[in-house]
Parts: C-alpha cells; structure tokens; sequence
C-alpha cells in the first residue's frame, strides 16, 4: 500500500501552527487529526497560509505536492473554511481528492467583512486585509465554475454554522459532491470525532 499524505488547510485570519512551528494543539480538529493520522501512519502536514496572495498560496502547496508524489506518497488535500475552497481548487488543478470542511463558497462577496483585520487572531501576528485581498478571489472562483476537470469531493458540513450558510453549501454541492451533514454545531466544526471513519475511508480509497 502507498503512503498517504494530508496537507491540511486552515481558514482565514487562522493558523495551525503558533510562531515557533508547534502545532495549535488546543484545537480540536487538529489534535484530533494529528492522533487520528499517527495511528493510522498518515503524514500531517498543516502549513500556515496567508490569504492575502492566493496565487503564492497555491505555487507553494503545488510544489509541496510534488514533493510529496516524488517521495510515494499519495496526497489528499482537506481543509476548513477558506482551506476548504483552497483544497477544491488545489484538486482541480492535480485532480486529487478534497476534503471540504464548512468550506467557503464564494470568498469574493464572503471576505469584504472583514476589511481592516489587523492581526491573525491564532498568532496575534500585525497584517491588514484589504479590499484587493477580497477581489483576487472572483478570477480563481470563475475558474472553479468553468473547469470540467472532475473533483473528488467530501464536504463536511455543521448545519448550525453561524459565518457561512449551510442549506446554499448542500444546495452547490448536491450531486456533485459526497456531503455529510451534521446537525448543529458551529463553523469551528465540531463533529470532526464522528467524521473520522468517512476521513479514514477517503484516504484508504485513494
């Protein structure tokens, strides 16, 4: 059996790593994955990303990918939020597999709230979002709706998120996409414990 690999995706004004490289262990979704990928043998890997250059973004995990493929492994994407959009189009452009938790859907109108962010709420780290951060995104979302490379999609979806609306999340993604949906929860996504035999299944069947 290959090797398997996740490159996993935080989402915007996030991390999960904190300034020394540690991994963000206070959160559930990440201590539960990292426990979940050392038992079954799955490499980790979960890369603090800036939002505001989504094109840097995605030459950097393209190349990480490559590197992963030259060492054996077989790579999933997966990621949450704006992670979860960054793993569609990361897949469409390797035609690998994403793993979409309460993935955004439409960064460009989603991101304008939060113009005059100032810091990364995980790190505290000094940075400010602008409004040409919010209108880089229309391009790469126009690209997503025109490709007919084919996705293998698995969105993960809390229906009680309270940032991103749900119901338009089934409704995009019915028929194209394996969804599961929870009842409750938040958009932190808090059923990633009962989500793992469908995470297991996904990788195991790449």
């Amino acid at each position: 059996m290959k090797k398997k690999a996740i490159i996993y995706l935080h989402g915007f004004n996030s991390a999960s790593l904190d300034l020394e490289g540690n991994l963000l262990s206070n959160k559930e979704k990440l201590r539960l994955m990292q426990e979940f990928c050392s038992q079954k043998e799955i490499l980790f890997d979960t890369p603090n990303v800036d939002y505001r250059d989504f094109q840097d973004i995605v030459e950097d995990l393209l190349m990480l990918w490559n590197q992963y493929l030259d060492q054996g492994y077989d790579v999933v994407f997966m990621g949450s939020s704006m992670g979860g959009f960054t793993c569609e189009y990361l897949a469409m452009k390797t035609g690998g597999l994403a793993i979409m938790i309460n993935p955004a859907i439409n960064p460009s109108a989603l991101l304008p709230q939060f113009i005059g962010v100032e810091e990364n709420f995980e790190t505290g780290q000094p940075y400010h979002w602008e409004q040409q951060h919010c209108a880089q995104y229309v391009h790469y979302e126009q690209e997503l709706a025109s490709s007919h490379q084919p996705i293998g999609r698995t969105i993960l979806l809390d229906m009680a998120d309270e940032l991103l609306d749900a119901e338009k999340t089934l409704e995009k993604y019915q028929g194209k996409a394996h969804v599961l949906t929870y009842d409750g929860g938040s958009h932190s996504f808090e059923h990633i414990r009962e989500a793992l035999p469908v995470i297991e299944q996904v990788i195991f069947s790449s």
